[in-house]
């Protein structure tokens, strides 16, 4: 190796990684600094310059946890609860927020400016200075600008970076991708039927005591968010019946009442299985279902299309979508064509009825129509739950009300069939009138939605001519669509944490003209980079506070920071330092201080509860309670006044009548299913999901976690004998797509035929390849007219494995 080239090892990958006399002994003639000294006891003496600060913890496991933390000789030495939170369901901490005492320090921090000297992909770097990294990085920007265009730049900040703000973005006009692909697989299906981003719940997590059945589909709260599973321990403990649904014995089917081990990627045919027994058995709401959904919406019998006012259009002005005409209904009480939201109008939901010449139905006959196509038994035979249980379910969930499904954003929404389970959830909730009251509703819980009163904060204020690029294609299409991005600057690992079948991604990324990374670890994508920048994590700033937010009650304000670590630089410098390249730092705030000021004043405004909170007092404690929090819990949907163009839920999706499902018509995923003559070579449906050690690949850092916790395939006791499989053996997981090799766990936990593995680590982490190698980047063509787009659906994979 050249003396200052800085390499990670092919096999094993430890470019800063291990200890001092290990990996950190390639930098030792670059000037890089080793973490041990970092990790070494300290002294416990009360006097040795010990101190308190108030940090806000890593937004993307959403439940923004204020922390107070216990700084000793200027090294983070203990981390807990803010005891200045009077809501004790808000005083919490987890294995996360507890380990990032060790996590800060990690020895795969990125410790200086880099600039790639071998391949992409090689990982070979150099040392370089901040003012080389920055100019080059700047050089490349305008060079691209200049040559293509502003919309050549892509800059996108991942979930895994800080995201306190993004100005660089919106000042240079870049591109960022698009619909992110992630996460909005169910919600493609419940937008058209209940109005924009009606995946978040618009009911409190802390409602779900006030339920007598809950079912948890797809989510793992006890791992996924581990903070909000004490709402689902108090339902527990109130008496309400809890139903898991998963492939596996999760931790939260481990706390249910019922565990169904549905067959993946089928939740669907569950619900609708659901469904029909409802319907069969009259268990549904019909007085909620004619004065609060579009059941009795005349259609015409031959297009399909609803029959609309010509003039006159829906009046909702919270729809975010093309208006539509008013739809007419009959009126049950005078045989009349009438408009569906007339003065006393009655909608009749049942009738064929003829109108100027052509046949018209109501909306309610035609999903009848659709459902009665649903037979149990088939339901039964594609989801794996016996019949009887679904009907059982069914009549529970119906009739021991009220009912909450809180769906996760993981399992079955990483399928390209996701759509169609969203659509037959709104469906089943709204034809058992499980909307709008205490204790019932539907969503993704804990962390999104109305959980506590926000405060009004304000926010900083950039130009009008600024604003983002938009090439109309999503990150997961550059690949494989025609686009004019030739320079990618990431905060955070884009590339191969938001992509399924990452070689072809890095692929692409090999032939971009420039691409720089900013990041606080070494995580996956590093290595394809050209420039690399540390950034510091979210417990450090150049100055004493760093970001305020509001967070499910409380507004908290990040103070006492530690220094920047090594040469790294927080998210505000390092986005100062590029603008001032392009003169325009004067367009952002100098300073964390002047920003959190900024968004303070909000709290001034007339509605606000919070005048009295100021950035002094936010110094002293680190929180400040919005006042009503502990007795407050929003009321949605109470006055049945929805998010759609009509305010009503709208049960039929007009727009996807070409497409043949104006109904959530079942279809099988696109890869994972029985029946796929792909079963054939590779038989085992890999599933990745949520870990109490991390958050997709943040955490992959903590070398505590690391030690029980390393990238490892769960295998069923079954599937492990037949390919003569041990715990803890070497295996290969493989598929046309790609392979990666890891540690195998026989674990009884899993159906036969079914893989689990912890969402993605970093590639360092893996004896060779890492899981995104395998996994799908089919697109769903029908969701490319919905709002969120075609989601990744890395669940819909199937892969074979072997002793490696």
């Amino acid at each position: 190796m050249s003396e200052g080239i800085l390499q990670r090892d092919v096999s094993r990958r430890n470019f800063l990684k291990g200890s001092a006399a290990g990996a950190f002994a390639l930098a030792a003639g670059t000037g890089m600094t080793s973490c041990s000294g970092w990790l070494a006891e300290t002294d416990v003496d009360e006097g040795s310059g010990e101190r308190t600060a108030y940090l806000c913890h890593q937004f993307h496991c959403l439940s923004g946890c204020s922390l107070q933390c216990t700084i000793r000789d200027e090294r983070l030495v203990l981390v807990e609860p803010n005891d200045n939170i009077a809501d004790e369901k808000h005083h919490n901490i987890c294995l996360r927020g507890i380990g990032e005492v060790q996590h800060v320090y990690s020895a795969d921090r990125i410790q200086t400016p880099l600039k790639r000297v071998g391949e992409r992909g090689e990982g070979k770097f150099v040392q370089i200075s901040w003012d080389e990294a920055i100019q080059t990085i700047a050089d490349a920007i305008k060079e691209s600008q200049s040559k293509y265009g502003e919309g050549s730049v892509f800059i996108r900040k991942s979930t895994e970076a800080s995201i306190d703000f993004d100005f660089l973005s919106q000042i240079l006009h870049a591109d960022q991708g698009g619909n992110w692909g992630l996460d909005r697989g169910s919600a493609n299906g419940t937008t058209p039927i209940l109005g924009a981003f009606t995946y978040c719940p618009t009911r409190s997590i802390w409602e779900f005591k006030d339920a007598a059945t809950i079912i948890e589909l797809g989510h793992n709260p006890l791992e996924s968010a581990i903070c909000w599973a004490r709402a689902l321990m108090d339902a527990k403990e109130a008496g309400t019946y809890i139903v898991c649904v998963d492939p596996r014995f999760s931790g939260t089917a481990s706390k249910a009442d019922q565990w169904l081990p549905v067959n993946p990627g089928t939740d669907a045919a569950l619900v609708q299985g659901m469904i029909r027994a409802i319907v069969d058995n009259g268990w549904y709401d019909e007085e909620f279902i004619a004065a609060n959904t579009s059941a009795g919406w005349l259609v015409d019998t031959q297009t399909g299309e609803v029959l609309r006012d010509e003039e006159q259009e829906c009046p909702n002005p919270y729809f975010t979508g093309e208006m539509i005409k008013k739809p007419y209904v009959i009126d049950s009480v005078t045989g009349q064509k009438t408009l569906y939201d007339a003065e006393g109008v009655a909608p009749a939901i049942t009738g064929t009825y003829q109108l100027d010449g052509k046949t018209y139905t109501t909306q309610w006959e035609l999903m009848k129509k659709w459902i009665s196509g649903v037979e149990l038994d088939w339901a039964a035979e594609k989801s794996g739950i016996d019949a009887q249980v679904i009907t059982e379910l069914a009549d529970r969930y119906a009739n021991n009300g009220p009912a909450i499904i809180d769906f996760g954003l993981g399992g079955p929404d990483k399928y390209t069939n996701a759509d169609v389970l969203g659509h037959s959830m709104a469906i089943l909730c709204a034809i058992t009138g499980n909307f709008g009251k205490k204790g019932a509703g539907f969503g993704f819980y804990g962390g999104v939605g109305a959980d506590e009163p926000y405060s009004t904060l304000g926010w900083w204020a950039l130009p009008e001519d600024c604003g983002y690029g938009d090439s109309g294609i999503g990150m997961y299409d550059f690949p494989y669509v025609e686009n004019n991005i030739h320079c990618a600057v990431t905060f955070g690992d884009a590339f191969t944490l938001e992509a399924g079948n990452a070689n072809v991604m890095l692929e692409w990324v090999k032939g971009l003209d420039f691409f720089a990374q900013i990041d606080i670890y070494h995580s996956s994508s590093i290595d394809y980079a050209d420039i690399v920048l540390p950034a510091c994590s979210k417990f450090e700033c150049e100055e004493n506070v760093r970001h305020v937010r509001d967070s499910h009650g409380f507004v908290s304000l990040a103070s006492g920071m530690l220094q920047p670590l090594f040469e790294s630089k927080s998210d505000l410098q390092i986005e100062r330092l590029l603008c001032a390249q392009f003169g325009k730092e004067g367009l952002l705030p100098e300073t964390y201080e002047e920003l959190a000021r900024t968004k303070l004043e909000g709290l001034k405004a007339p509605e606000s509860t919070m005048k009295d909170v100021t950035f002094e007092s936010l110094l002293e404690t680190g929180v400040a309670m919005i006042p009503g929090t502990e007795n407050w819990f929003p009321d949605g949907y109470a006055d049945q006044v929805y998010g759609t163009s009509s305010t009503k839920i709208e049960l039929y999706t007009e727009q996807l009548i070409d497409q043949g499902h104006a109904w959530p018509v079942y279809e099988e995923a696109n890869e994972a299913f029985e029946g796929n003559p792909l079963k054939e070579t590779y038989p085992l449906y890999f599933t990745q999901g949520k870990t109490r050690y991390r958050i997709h690949a943040y955490y992959s850092a903590s070398q505590w976690f690391a030690e029980n916790y390393e990238p490892c395939v769960n295998i069923s006791p079954v599937d492990a004998e037949a390919r003569g499989i041990s715990n803890n053996d070497e295996v290969r997981v493989f598929n046309d797509r790609g392979s990666f090799v890891c540690t195998a766990r026989v674990n009884e936990s899993l159906k036969p035929g079914v893989l689990f593995m912890a969402e993605t680590t970093y590639t360092s982490k893996y004896i060779d390849g890492f899981l995104q190698n395998v996994t799908n980047d089919a697109r769903n063509e029908r969701c490319y007219v919905m709002l969120h787009g075609p989601q990744i659906p890395y669940n819909d994979t199937l892969v074979q494995v072997e002793k490696a």
